[in-house]
């Protein structure tokens, strides 16, 4: 009796047990579903920190957690198993679309640089950072080369006064051709790897003049299409730039067709310190603004005719007019990578539309980023893919927030309002929401800009307070009403207004740009970093109970150590010598005052220094010539770079590093790096390590897909 007793009060106090479990956490685990995408990003994460090549057969080792959540059965094992073979099976779902998709790209790149003539189609027609000509070619055909060896892709930057052949011609020119590069430092941003998954296996500058050869031929109707809807870009681009001449023009050209090319560098450059630089890309706000306006238009105008509005549901007919106006922007803007993931989140919006559903959920934002993670996992290492889900995630879970908050307070009836006060009340939502607006996505995507872009910009929410409406309110109904009043010839009132918008916006900028302290510098971090800040903010975004709070500690504990970062190397050297850089007493000198341009601004940046390459140049730190560059490092050694063929050999004493970039034959007491180990190196950095030295190639050991071709 006593036994039964004790057996009934212990199935009692586990029923009570479990029914506080699914009070406490019911709410939690209808969210689990939230953190799929998660999941896939940290396999594919995974994937591409390995420093070996993964066996495909993997994907098979990865399927069973996949089948057996599929079957039901951790369901059936209890909660916390459940939990478990979701998290394994997006985490194996992620590495096994990141293996398969590398796989099935696979392209040649080149192995070295060559000079020799090149042939292709011209597809995309760029500016380099000097303004010359930069074309985007395939058919290509490179001499001397077998068909097995050829890029699919090449991109060669032509000579300034060259005028690249209109698209979907072909094109022959010498040119010094090689593989992307690598980084420009260890831990830098991998343009190789990027150019892989782009399939553009070469890329070099022209040598001599560049010849059209005429119409290429097309492999498809498909094909045909595609060079098309570029061709018409790229008519529509210079008809802006003509109908709204300088700036306003280049403005107008990238925000509809997405062709940037007529940026000037001021313009661009007070944009980004403005933290503007977001509404030249054709992006979410964009894609969103253009089908939100085509939506309530259409609404509006169904509801006019009060038949039409008994007969269907307007909702659906807006939400596929909106849809049908979305696909055609994405064709007409060139289909870039950031359009098609801007596509896909109002695509799952709008589709949630028609099927009744909440548009603007989690729910439908874990949908957007399952569907781009899947297609193209190296989304998830870009910025543009970081920052855009990062905005959108924290407004999505802030408004929800406050609406919840909203909604536990006890509103006074709208009847009891005076009219003037429900208008004040209105303008009053108005601007609080787009201040909670600026000030969530700022917050949001301020570590991402920060880490990658090694730049904060202070002024950036009063800016886009002013800035971003008159992009929404105005400049984007005038764009529209521009290409409603084309057919009638009557597109000059639309572009008039919509030149008006854009010339406010670029007066924001340049205002905004001559404040002082404008532009605050961010010294690089290690990549734990922005992990720890992200899942922070997902644990705030995707949890409702209080443990969500959680979240803020990885915050600070990055902010914390990015506050004081690792020590910089003291001395960077270049993959091909020409450029080398110390830490001096006035901060990373250099040797060169032009040369290597990029990889100067990207060293000069990721140091936290806002300094120009010139600037950089007149510091001291570094004695150099045409072949040779000398530095010392603060523990007392010293560094000699030799790279000229009548470089004259050194003295090869205890304490001395020489880097041989050139043929040599250095020997004693110093310690070398010779040729061969600078060529797959492909760049150094120099740390001191108490008296020692460390040295740590840019480019490390590894054989991965994107590195051995």
């Amino acid at each position: 009796m006593g036994q039964a007793t004790t057996a009934r009060k212990q199935r009692a106090e586990g029923i009570r047990a479990d029914t506080n479990w699914a009070q406490l956490f019911g709410a939690e685990i209808r969210r689990l579903i939230l953190w799929v995408p998660v999941g896939l990003g940290v396999g594919i994460w995974l994937y591409f920190r390995g420093a070996e090549e993964p066996d495909p057969l993997w994907c098979l080792i990865l399927v069973p957690p996949v089948l057996a959540l599929a079957t039901g059965w951790a369901r059936r094992a209890g909660l916390a198993t459940l939990i478990l073979a979701a998290a394994l099976g997006s985490m194996a779902t992620g590495f096994s679309a990141a293996l398969m998709h590398a796989h099935w790209i696979v392209a040649p790149m080149l192995a070295g640089s060559i000079d020799e003539t090149v042939e292709g189609r011209v597809i995309a027609v760029t500016r380099a950072r000097s303004g010359a000509p930069r074309v985007l070619l395939d058919h290509v055909l490179i001499y001397g080369l077998e068909s097995a060896e050829t890029p699919i892709r090449a991109r060669v930057t032509l000579r300034p006064e060259d005028t690249p052949p209109p698209l979907g011609h072909s094109l022959r020119v010498y040119a010094r051709l090689g593989p992307a590069s690598g980084p420009v430092e260890p831990g830098g941003f991998d343009f190789r790897r990027k150019a892989y998954f782009e399939r553009l296996g070469a890329v070099g500058f022209a040598r001599g003049i560049a010849i059209p050869l005429g119409p290429a031929a097309y492999d498809s109707i498909l094909d045909r299409t595609k060079i098309w809807l570029a061709t018409q870009r790229s008519s529509l681009a210079n008809a802006l730039r003509e109908a709204l001449q300088g700036p306003t023009g280049a403005f107008a050209a990238a925000i509809i067709v997405g062709d940037r090319s007529g940026i000037e560098e001021t313009d661009a450059e007070a944009l980004r310190t403005a933290n503007l630089s977001h509404l030249l890309a054709i992006s979410g706000l964009h894609m969103g603004i253009l089908t939100g306006l085509i939506f309530v238009a259409a609404r509006m105008g169904l509801a006019l005719v009060p038949r039409i509005g008994l007969m269907v549901s307007t909702k659906k007919v807006a939400a596929c007019a909106a849809l049908a106006t979305g696909l055609l922007y994405l064709a007409m803007s060139g289909a870039t990578v950031a359009t098609q993931r801007a596509f896909i989140m109002v695509a799952v919006a709008l589709i949630a539309v028609l099927l009744d559903r909440p548009a603007i959920t989690l729910r439908a934002l874990c949908v957007a980023a399952t569907i781009i993670l899947l297609i193209r996992p190296i989304s998830l290492l870009d910025v543009g893919f970081q920052m855009s889900f990062a905005a959108t995630t924290a407004l999505v879970a802030g408004f929800a927030a406050l609406r919840d908050f909203n909604r536990r307070r006890e509103a006074p009836s709208a009847k009891s309002r005076a009219i003037p006060l429900r208008v004040l009340r209105g303008l009053a939502i108005y601007a609080g929401g787009l201040i909670a607006t600026s000030l969530l996505a700022g917050l949001a995507t301020a570590p991402f800009a920060a880490f990658h872009f090694n730049r904060m910009a202070p002024y950036g929410l009063p800016a886009n307070l002013a800035a971003v409406p008159v992009m929404g309110l105005w400049v984007a109904p005038s764009a529209v009403a521009s290409g409603l009043l084309a057919p009638f010839g009557l597109e000059g009132w639309g572009l008039r207004a919509m030149g008006a918008g854009i010339d406010w916006i670029l007066i924001v900028a340049h205002w905004t740009a001559d404040l002082p302290g404008a532009v605050r510098p961010a010294e690089a971090a290690p990549l734990w970093i922005l992990g720890a800040i992200g899942l922070g903010g997902l644990w705030l975004a995707l949890w409702q109970g209080p443990w969500r709070l959680f979240g803020i500690l990885p915050i600070l504990a990055a902010a914390f150590v990015w506050a004081d970062p690792p020590p910089r190397p003291e001395v960077l050297i270049s993959a091909d010598g020409r450029l080398v850089g110390a830490i001096g007493s006035e901060g990373r000198a250099l040797d060169k005052d032009r040369a290597a341009s990029f990889v100067a601004a990207r060293w000069l940046a990721r140091d936290g220094d806002l300094a120009d390459q010139v600037q950089a140049f007149n510091r001291p730190g570094v004695s150099a010539s045409a072949s040779m560059a000398k530095a010392r490092l603060s523990n007392g050694w010293q560094i000699v770079v030799m790279r000229g063929r009548k470089a004259e050999e050194p003295e090869c004493i205890a304490r001395k590093l020489v880097v041989l970039y050139t043929r040599a034959n250095v020997s004693g007491a110093c310690r070398i790096v010779s040729r061969r180990e600078t060529s797959v190196m492909q760049g150094l950095a120099i740390y001191t390590d108490g008296d020692e030295i460390e040295i740590v190639p840019s480019r490390r050991p590894e054989s991965r897909l994107w590195s051995n071709q």
